[in-house]
């Protein structure tokens, strides 16, 4: 005679704080089109997004859309300033006169333009700023799937595919339009993100979770 075995008893998560806070998160993303106040609305976005995706995985037991998304924005935030500071410092140098600069570190003797020096500085700000969108595009794909994993909400997955491809195009400005179209499915994603999700207690078999709508 079989052993009656129970099924695992399934536990309601609430995580409609954090769905909030992804979804104000998301739609700041857009207002880097307001003029003035754009650029620190549009700053607040990770953050409020990586609290999101931090208390979610802490619910449900996985953090790892949380820590590759901490890792877009760690690489995205570190190499951008440095590959930005690289150019900008020598583009400032090159409208500076000659004169100024004796040693000629940015400048050519006869003509005034950038040695080669300069020229290798301005080069390497430009992949290291080049490298940083990609790499933070990598983690950021993999945060999305993540979610899209562990929560079932079919828009994470569709951001994590136009948020790549739209990088990788970003050069024939194609990119720009799919990189928008996956901020709109980053704003619905969130928007259908359940506000409880109900999760089956880890079992020998099997282990899963179900979304409750």
């Amino acid at each position: 005679m079989e052993e009656y075995s129970p099924s695992p008893p399934e536990e309601v998560i609430d995580i409609s704080s954090e769905r909030n806070l992804g979804l104000v998160g998301s739609l700041l993303t857009l207002a880097v089109f307001i003029p003035r106040i754009g650029g620190i609305l549009f700053l607040l976005s990770p953050i409020l997004v990586l609290i999101s995706l931090n208390g979610i995985g802490n619910k449900l037991g996985d953090e790892e859309p949380f820590k590759n998304y901490l890792k877009a924005f760690i690489i995205g935030l570190v190499l951008g300033l440095i590959g930005v500071a690289l150019i900008i410092s020598v583009t400032l140098i090159s409208f500076q006169s000659p004169e100024q600069f004796p040693m000629h570190f940015t400048y050519g003797e006869e003509h005034g333009g950038l040695t080669g020096k300069g020229e290798a500085i301005m080069i390497s700000g430009l992949i290291i700023v080049i490298l940083a969108i990609i790499l933070a595009a990598y983690f950021e794909k993999k945060a999305w799937m993540g979610m899209y994993r562990i929560t079932g909400v079919k828009e994470f997955e569709s951001t994590a595919k136009f948020l790549w491809w739209g990088v990788l195009t970003l050069v024939i400005l194609v990119g720009v339009l799919l990189l928008l179209v996956a901020w709109v499915y980053q704003i619905i994603a969130f928007s259908n993100l359940p506000r409880q999700i109900r999760k089956k207690s880890p079992s020998p078999e099997e282990s899963f979770e179900e979304v409750v709508w």
